[in-house]
Protein backbone atom coordinates (compact mmCIF):
# COMPACT_ATOMS: atom_id res chain seq x y z
CA UNK A 1 0.00 0.00 0.00
CA UNK A 2 1.10 3.59 -0.67
CA UNK A 3 0.17 6.89 0.93
CA UNK A 4 -1.73 7.87 -2.20
CA UNK A 5 -4.78 10.14 -2.04
CA UNK A 6 -6.53 8.46 -4.99
CA UNK A 7 -8.05 5.00 -5.48
CA UNK A 8 -8.99 3.75 -8.94
CA UNK A 9 -12.08 1.53 -8.63
CA UNK A 10 -12.82 -0.91 -11.47
CA UNK A 11 -15.94 -3.09 -11.17
CA UNK A 12 -16.12 -5.62 -14.00
CA UNK A 13 -17.83 -8.71 -15.35
CA UNK A 14 -16.39 -11.11 -17.95
CA UNK A 15 -13.78 -8.66 -19.29
CA UNK A 16 -11.04 -11.26 -19.93
CA UNK A 17 -7.68 -9.84 -20.95
CA UNK A 18 -9.04 -6.28 -21.06
CA UNK A 19 -8.54 -5.93 -17.31
CA UNK A 20 -4.79 -6.44 -17.72
CA UNK A 21 -4.75 -4.12 -20.74
CA UNK A 22 -6.50 -1.39 -18.75
CA UNK A 23 -4.16 -1.83 -15.78
CA UNK A 24 -1.13 -1.74 -18.06
CA UNK A 25 -2.32 1.54 -19.55
CA UNK A 26 -2.80 3.00 -16.07
CA UNK A 27 0.63 1.79 -14.98
CA UNK A 28 2.31 3.31 -18.04
CA UNK A 29 0.79 6.78 -17.56
CA UNK A 30 -0.06 7.36 -13.88
CA UNK A 31 2.73 9.02 -11.89
CA UNK A 32 1.20 9.44 -8.43
CA UNK A 33 1.07 5.76 -7.43
CA UNK A 34 -2.75 5.52 -7.13
CA UNK A 35 -4.23 2.56 -5.29
CA UNK A 36 -6.32 0.24 -7.49
CA UNK A 37 -9.33 -1.82 -6.42
CA UNK A 38 -10.69 -4.50 -8.76
CA UNK A 39 -14.24 -5.75 -8.08
CA UNK A 40 -15.11 -8.97 -9.90
CA UNK A 41 -18.91 -8.99 -10.06
CA UNK A 42 -19.29 -12.79 -10.32
CA UNK A 43 -17.62 -13.30 -13.71
CA UNK A 44 -18.44 -16.61 -15.40
CA UNK A 45 -15.74 -16.69 -18.10
CA UNK A 46 -13.23 -18.71 -16.07
CA UNK A 47 -10.50 -16.07 -16.43
CA UNK A 48 -7.98 -15.88 -13.58
CA UNK A 49 -8.53 -12.29 -12.49
CA UNK A 50 -6.99 -12.78 -9.05
CA UNK A 51 -3.63 -13.44 -10.66
CA UNK A 52 -3.99 -10.25 -12.71
CA UNK A 53 -4.74 -8.32 -9.52
CA UNK A 54 -1.62 -9.72 -7.88
CA UNK A 55 0.52 -8.95 -10.93
CA UNK A 56 -0.51 -5.28 -10.87
CA UNK A 57 -0.56 -4.96 -7.06
CA UNK A 58 -4.31 -4.33 -6.88
CA UNK A 59 -6.73 -4.96 -4.05
CA UNK A 60 -9.31 -7.51 -5.17
CA UNK A 61 -12.93 -8.26 -4.27
CA UNK A 62 -14.70 -11.35 -5.63
CA UNK A 63 -18.51 -11.54 -5.67
CA UNK A 64 -20.10 -14.96 -5.49
CA UNK A 65 -23.38 -13.54 -6.81
CA UNK A 66 -23.83 -10.65 -9.21
CA UNK A 67 -24.63 -7.34 -7.53
CA UNK A 68 -24.55 -5.13 -10.61
CA UNK A 69 -22.41 -2.17 -11.54
CA UNK A 70 -24.21 0.37 -9.33
CA UNK A 71 -23.85 -1.58 -6.09
CA UNK A 72 -20.31 -2.62 -7.05
CA UNK A 73 -19.39 1.04 -7.46
CA UNK A 74 -20.99 1.86 -4.12
CA UNK A 75 -19.06 -0.97 -2.50
CA UNK A 76 -15.82 0.23 -4.03
CA UNK A 77 -16.25 3.74 -2.67
CA UNK A 78 -17.17 2.46 0.80
CA UNK A 79 -14.14 0.15 0.78
CA UNK A 80 -11.47 2.53 -0.51
CA UNK A 81 -9.10 4.07 2.03
CA UNK A 82 -8.36 7.32 0.21
CA UNK A 83 -10.17 10.67 0.25
CA UNK A 84 -10.64 10.63 -3.54
CA UNK A 85 -11.48 7.97 -6.09
CA UNK A 86 -11.86 7.37 -9.81
CA UNK A 87 -14.50 5.00 -11.21
CA UNK A 88 -13.60 3.19 -14.42
CA UNK A 89 -14.93 0.43 -16.63
CA UNK A 90 -12.68 -2.54 -17.30
CA UNK A 91 -11.85 -1.62 -20.91
CA UNK A 92 -10.16 1.80 -20.89
CA UNK A 93 -6.97 3.46 -22.17
CA UNK A 94 -4.93 6.44 -20.94
CA UNK A 95 -2.52 8.64 -22.88
CA UNK A 96 -1.10 11.55 -20.86
CA UNK A 97 1.68 11.06 -18.31
CA UNK A 98 0.61 12.36 -14.92
CA UNK A 99 -3.12 12.55 -15.61
CA UNK A 100 -3.81 11.15 -12.14
CA UNK A 101 -1.96 13.93 -10.33
CA UNK A 102 -3.74 16.57 -12.41
CA UNK A 103 -7.05 14.94 -11.53
CA UNK A 104 -6.21 14.86 -7.84
CA UNK A 105 -5.39 18.58 -7.84
CA UNK A 106 -8.74 19.37 -9.49
CA UNK A 107 -10.61 17.27 -6.94
CA UNK A 108 -8.91 19.08 -4.09
CA UNK A 109 -9.83 22.44 -5.64
CA UNK A 110 -13.44 21.41 -6.36
CA UNK A 111 -14.70 19.29 -3.44
CA UNK A 112 -18.40 19.29 -4.43
CA UNK A 113 -17.99 18.04 -7.97
CA UNK A 114 -18.01 14.96 -10.12
CA UNK A 115 -15.22 15.16 -12.70
CA UNK A 116 -15.76 13.53 -16.08
CA UNK A 117 -13.11 12.64 -18.65
CA UNK A 118 -13.12 13.58 -22.34
CA UNK A 119 -13.98 10.32 -24.09
CA UNK A 120 -12.08 8.90 -27.05
CA UNK A 121 -14.21 6.27 -28.74
CA UNK A 122 -12.34 3.01 -29.40
CA UNK A 123 -13.57 -0.05 -31.29
CA UNK A 124 -12.35 -3.59 -31.83
CA UNK A 125 -11.98 -4.35 -35.54
CA UNK A 126 -12.57 -7.68 -37.26
CA UNK A 127 -8.97 -8.70 -36.50
CA UNK A 128 -9.45 -8.07 -32.79
CA UNK A 129 -7.31 -4.92 -32.85
CA UNK A 130 -8.29 -1.79 -30.91
CA UNK A 131 -8.72 1.16 -33.28
CA UNK A 132 -10.15 4.66 -32.98
CA UNK A 133 -13.77 5.01 -33.97
CA UNK A 134 -15.17 7.89 -35.97
CA UNK A 135 -13.91 10.91 -34.08
CA UNK A 136 -16.52 13.47 -33.18
CA UNK A 137 -15.57 15.45 -30.09
CA UNK A 138 -18.07 15.13 -27.26
CA UNK A 139 -18.50 17.58 -24.41
CA UNK A 140 -20.09 15.48 -21.73
CA UNK A 141 -23.77 14.72 -21.96
CA UNK A 142 -27.27 15.94 -21.31
CA UNK A 143 -30.34 13.98 -20.25
CA UNK A 144 -32.62 13.36 -23.19
CA UNK A 145 -36.23 13.95 -22.15
CA UNK A 146 -37.79 13.13 -25.52
CA UNK A 147 -40.63 10.65 -25.84
CA UNK A 148 -38.42 7.89 -27.26
CA UNK A 149 -35.40 8.28 -24.97
CA UNK A 150 -36.94 9.65 -21.80
CA UNK A 151 -34.38 10.19 -19.04
CA UNK A 152 -31.43 8.79 -20.96
CA UNK A 153 -27.96 10.35 -21.09
CA UNK A 154 -26.98 11.45 -24.60
CA UNK A 155 -23.72 12.89 -25.91
CA UNK A 156 -23.42 16.64 -26.30
CA UNK A 157 -21.40 17.69 -29.37
CA UNK A 158 -21.31 21.44 -28.66
CA UNK A 159 -18.64 22.95 -26.43
CA UNK A 160 -20.59 24.82 -23.72
CA UNK A 161 -17.64 27.06 -22.81
CA UNK A 162 -14.99 27.25 -25.57
CA UNK A 163 -11.41 28.14 -24.64
CA UNK A 164 -11.78 26.99 -21.03
CA UNK A 165 -10.15 23.82 -19.60
CA UNK A 166 -13.23 22.89 -17.55
CA UNK A 167 -16.89 23.03 -18.52
CA UNK A 168 -20.02 22.56 -16.47
CA UNK A 169 -22.08 19.78 -18.05
CA UNK A 170 -25.61 18.60 -17.24
CA UNK A 171 -24.66 14.92 -17.15
CA UNK A 172 -21.50 12.82 -16.93
CA UNK A 173 -20.90 10.07 -19.50
CA UNK A 174 -18.01 7.92 -20.70
CA UNK A 175 -17.23 5.71 -17.66
CA UNK A 176 -14.40 7.79 -16.13
CA UNK A 177 -15.72 9.68 -13.11
CA UNK A 178 -13.77 11.12 -10.18
CA UNK A 179 -15.09 12.42 -6.88
CA UNK A 180 -14.30 12.76 -3.20
CA UNK A 181 -15.38 9.85 -1.01
CA UNK A 182 -16.94 12.24 1.49
CA UNK A 183 -19.13 13.89 -1.16
CA UNK A 184 -20.21 10.55 -2.68
CA UNK A 185 -21.27 9.22 0.72
CA UNK A 186 -23.11 12.48 1.44
CA UNK A 187 -25.02 12.08 -1.83
CA UNK A 188 -25.56 8.38 -1.02
CA UNK A 189 -24.01 7.47 -4.33
CA UNK A 190 -26.05 5.08 -6.46
CA UNK A 191 -28.30 3.70 -3.74
CA UNK A 192 -31.47 2.12 -5.08
CA UNK A 193 -30.33 1.26 -8.61
CA UNK A 194 -30.53 -2.37 -9.71
CA UNK A 195 -27.76 -4.07 -11.71
CA UNK A 196 -27.24 -1.79 -14.74
CA UNK A 197 -28.39 1.54 -16.11
CA UNK A 198 -29.11 5.15 -15.07
CA UNK A 199 -25.93 5.53 -12.97
CA UNK A 200 -24.92 8.73 -14.75
CA UNK A 201 -28.40 10.21 -14.79
CA UNK A 202 -29.06 9.59 -11.09
CA UNK A 203 -25.68 10.84 -9.92
CA UNK A 204 -25.76 13.96 -12.11
CA UNK A 205 -29.23 14.92 -10.91
CA UNK A 206 -28.17 14.47 -7.29
CA UNK A 207 -25.09 16.64 -7.75
CA UNK A 208 -26.88 19.52 -9.46
CA UNK A 209 -29.84 19.52 -7.07
CA UNK A 210 -27.55 19.35 -4.03
CA UNK A 211 -25.71 22.45 -5.20
CA UNK A 212 -22.62 20.86 -6.69
CA UNK A 213 -21.35 20.66 -10.25
CA UNK A 214 -20.56 18.09 -12.92
CA UNK A 215 -17.35 19.19 -14.64
CA UNK A 216 -15.83 18.01 -17.90
CA UNK A 217 -12.02 18.01 -17.86
CA UNK A 218 -11.40 18.74 -21.53
CA UNK A 219 -7.71 17.86 -21.65
CA UNK A 220 -8.07 14.58 -19.76
CA UNK A 221 -8.56 12.12 -22.61
CA UNK A 222 -9.76 8.61 -21.74
CA UNK A 223 -10.10 5.89 -24.35
CA UNK A 224 -13.22 3.74 -23.94
CA UNK A 225 -13.72 0.56 -25.95
CA UNK A 226 -17.32 0.45 -27.13
CA UNK A 227 -18.72 -3.00 -27.87
CA UNK A 228 -21.32 -4.26 -30.29
CA UNK A 229 -22.74 -6.50 -27.56
CA UNK A 230 -22.31 -7.02 -23.83
CA UNK A 231 -20.36 -10.04 -22.52
CA UNK A 232 -23.25 -10.60 -20.08
CA UNK A 233 -27.02 -10.29 -19.97
CA UNK A 234 -28.47 -6.81 -19.51
CA UNK A 235 -32.08 -7.33 -18.38
CA UNK A 236 -34.38 -4.66 -19.77
CA UNK A 237 -36.64 -4.91 -16.72
CA UNK A 238 -33.86 -3.61 -14.50
CA UNK A 239 -33.19 -0.64 -16.77
CA UNK A 240 -36.88 0.27 -16.77
CA UNK A 241 -36.93 -0.06 -12.98
CA UNK A 242 -33.96 2.29 -12.66
CA UNK A 243 -35.52 4.80 -15.03
CA UNK A 244 -38.79 4.79 -13.10
CA UNK A 245 -36.88 5.08 -9.81
CA UNK A 246 -35.11 8.24 -10.99
CA UNK A 247 -38.42 9.65 -12.21
CA UNK A 248 -40.00 8.89 -8.82
CA UNK A 249 -37.13 10.51 -6.94
CA UNK A 250 -36.97 13.78 -8.87
CA UNK A 251 -40.06 14.65 -10.92
CA UNK A 252 -43.10 16.49 -9.56
CA UNK A 253 -46.40 14.65 -9.83
CA UNK A 254 -47.65 15.88 -13.23
CA UNK A 255 -44.31 15.31 -14.97
CA UNK A 256 -43.95 11.93 -13.26
CA UNK A 257 -47.40 10.91 -14.46
CA UNK A 258 -46.56 11.94 -18.03
CA UNK A 259 -43.23 10.07 -17.92
CA UNK A 260 -44.79 6.89 -16.52
CA UNK A 261 -47.47 6.97 -19.21
CA UNK A 262 -44.83 7.14 -21.94
CA UNK A 263 -42.99 4.16 -20.49
CA UNK A 264 -46.24 2.22 -20.15
CA UNK A 265 -47.13 2.90 -23.78
CA UNK A 266 -43.69 1.68 -24.88
CA UNK A 267 -43.58 -1.56 -22.83
CA UNK A 268 -46.78 -2.18 -20.89
CA UNK A 269 -45.97 -5.68 -19.57
CA UNK A 270 -42.61 -4.62 -18.15
CA UNK A 271 -44.12 -1.39 -16.82
CA UNK A 272 -46.74 -3.25 -14.79
CA UNK A 273 -44.15 -5.61 -13.30
CA UNK A 274 -41.75 -2.79 -12.49
CA UNK A 275 -44.50 -0.64 -10.99
CA UNK A 276 -45.29 -3.47 -8.58
CA UNK A 277 -41.58 -3.68 -7.68
CA UNK A 278 -41.52 0.04 -6.94
CA UNK A 279 -44.57 -0.29 -4.70
CA UNK A 280 -42.90 -3.12 -2.80
CA UNK A 281 -39.77 -1.00 -2.31
CA UNK A 282 -41.65 2.21 -1.59
CA UNK A 283 -40.65 2.58 2.09
CA UNK A 284 -36.99 2.72 1.03
CA UNK A 285 -37.74 4.94 -1.97
CA UNK A 286 -39.74 7.36 0.19
CA UNK A 287 -36.88 7.63 2.69
CA UNK A 288 -34.31 8.18 -0.08
CA UNK A 289 -36.51 10.79 -1.77
CA UNK A 290 -36.90 12.68 1.51
CA UNK A 291 -33.14 12.56 2.07
CA UNK A 292 -32.41 13.94 -1.40
CA UNK A 293 -34.90 16.73 -0.81
CA UNK A 294 -33.32 17.50 2.58
CA UNK A 295 -29.86 18.10 1.08
CA UNK A 296 -31.03 19.81 -2.12
CA UNK A 297 -30.30 23.50 -2.55
CA UNK A 298 -31.80 23.64 -6.05
CA UNK A 299 -35.03 22.27 -7.48
CA UNK A 300 -35.48 20.15 -10.58
CA UNK A 301 -36.41 23.23 -12.63
CA UNK A 302 -32.84 24.48 -12.13
CA UNK A 303 -31.56 21.25 -13.64
CA UNK A 304 -33.94 21.45 -16.59
CA UNK A 305 -32.62 24.94 -17.33
CA UNK A 306 -29.05 23.63 -17.13
CA UNK A 307 -30.06 20.63 -19.24
CA UNK A 308 -31.79 22.82 -21.87
CA UNK A 309 -34.84 20.61 -21.88
CA UNK A 310 -37.67 19.02 -19.91
CA UNK A 311 -40.57 16.75 -20.78
CA UNK A 312 -42.51 18.08 -23.74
Amino acid sequence: MTNTQLTIIIPFLNEGKEIANTLSSIQDTATGMPAILLINDASTDGYNYRTVAEQYNCDYIQHEERLGVAESRNEGVRTCNTPYFLLLDGHMRFYEKGWDEKLLALLQENPRTILCGQTKKLLRNENGEIVEGEHKTCYGAYIDMSEVRIFKAAWNYTDPTPYTPLSEIPCILGAAYACSKEYWLYLRGLEGLRYYGLDEELLSLKVWCEGGRCLLVKDWIVGHIYRSEFPYEVPSKEIVYNRMLVIELFLPYELKRKAYLRIKNACEDIFIEVYDMLKTNYPFIKELKEYIQSISQRNIEFFFEKNHGTLS
